[in-house]
């Protein structure tokens, strides 16, 4: 894929249903939708689908044919075709994500909505039509905003850990068993990230561990999931709103980069707990990270449309920029391997649009081989024609 803005742009053949203005709000956190490939090789997206008229009444009873209005929804990219309703919810989905357990290999997607209620649907189950849960809980009452969730992987357990906005609290529990732990608080008021990088141990004394990242506004704690060990890494009091980062392998090196809508990025090498490399664009609105192969790394700037390509093995020098007019504040913006156009970037706004950047010799491609198409379809026509003009003059010689 060539990152020249003038090879990169939005695919015109690329068709999305949109939901009608007034069933939908605008797109609530960066992490409500993800992208995957199944068993089958097809590249999925999960997407929520929700009706803002239907929602629970104030008292919390909400009325039985909710679960219709509020589902997961997992979408074909191929012919965007919906294969699969997840349903479930009774209110607003605002989060969900896509694992695999590299242990078993099976694929779960995790959803939490409005009530609080974090649901985890295992799709090797192809027997229930409307999915099958293995985790069903209502994990807050306090009216605290879930809004980062995430799965956990060790041999023979399933971890879902959670996060929410306004109490700082990070919850860990164990799928099968009752039992739920809490994560030593940030003393951040909101958690806007969720993520973990997995460190092999090095002597036959240490275990393997899984270090869970928590990111607030000026304040990231990492901790071990297993151990009561903690370290936090300040980043900027002048955070905005927002926070995007992203766990990533250069080379040997486990690696955190970091940014906020104010335009600080920060890279942090995680095994020695220091940073790496700092970098301010002095108040530009930074939305979102893309890791597009072991070199670049993608950052999409929202106020001027387009898309920073940074060189990780160039001390993260800008390489290119990509132009994307067609982006609104797109808060969900994935790498995905379209199935019919190659490396792309799928991209879904507030105003709920969703939109695939392609490389636009592809798209010319297409459009060749479909007037190709058009031409011989215009000439088989005229031949037809000309093939009954002769019949007709035949049957008035007779």
């Amino acid at each position: 894929m060539s990152f020249d803005q003038q090879n990169f742009v939005t695919n015109p053949n690329f068709k999305f249903r949109e939901y009608p203005a007034e069933k939908r709000e605008c797109l609530g956190t960066t992490y409500t939708y993800d992208v995957f490939k199944n068993p089958e090789g097809k590249t999925i997206l999960v997407t929520p689908h929700f009706d803002i008229n239907k929602q629970c009444n104030t008292e919390g009873d909400p009325s039985k044919d909710l679960e219709k209005y509020h589902y997961t929804s997992l979408i074909d990219l191929e012919n965007n075709e919906e294969i699969q309703q997840l349903e479930g919810h009774k209110d607003r989905i605002v989060t969900c994500r896509f694992f695999e357990d590299p242990f078993t290999k099976k694929q779960y997607i995790i959803s939490a909505d409005r009530k609080y209620q974090v649901k985890v649907w295992d799709l090797s189950d192809k027997t229930a039509e409307k999915g099958k849960t293995i985790f069903d809980k209502a994990i807050d009452q306090y009216d605290n905003f879930i809004y980062s969730v995430l799965m956990v992987f060790e041999k023979g357990k399933i971890y879902v850990i959670t996060s929410t906005l306004g109490n700082g609290e990070t919850k860990v529990y164990t799928i099968g068993k009752e039992e739920m732990k809490m994560l030593k608080e940030t003393k951040e008021l909101n958690i806007y990230y969720l993520d973990y990088w997995f460190e092999k141990s090095t002597t036959q004394e240490e275990q393997d561990e899984h270090h869970i990242i928590q990111c607030g506004k000026s304040n990231i704690l990492i901790s071990q999931l297993n151990k009561d060990t903690n370290y936090s890494i300040k980043t900027d009091e002048q955070y905005a709103n927002n926070l995007c980062a992203m766990v990533f392998k250069k080379g040997d090196q486990d690696l955190l980069i970091t940014s906020a809508t104010r335009g600080l990025i920060k890279v942090i090498d995680l095994k020695k707990r220091q940073e790496i490399y700092t970098k301010d664009y002095k108040d530009v609105f930074f939305y979102n990270f893309i890791r597009w192969n072991d070199q670049y790394i993608l950052l999409y700037e929202a106020m001027q449309r387009r898309v920073l390509v940074l060189d990780a093995y160039n001390e993260y020098k800008i390489v290119s920029k990509v132009l994307c007019p067609e982006m609104y504040y797109d808060r969900f913006i994935r790498k995905v391997d379209h199935p019919k156009y190659g490396e792309s970037i799928l991209s879904v706004g507030i105003d709920w649009k969703v939109k695939l950047y392609t490389n636009r010799n592809i798209i010319k491609q297409e459009q060749s081989e479909e007037n190709q198409e058009e031409k011989k379809e215009e000439k088989q026509e005229e031949k037809k024609e000309e093939e009954k003009k002769e019949e007709e003059k035949k049957e008035e010689g007779k």
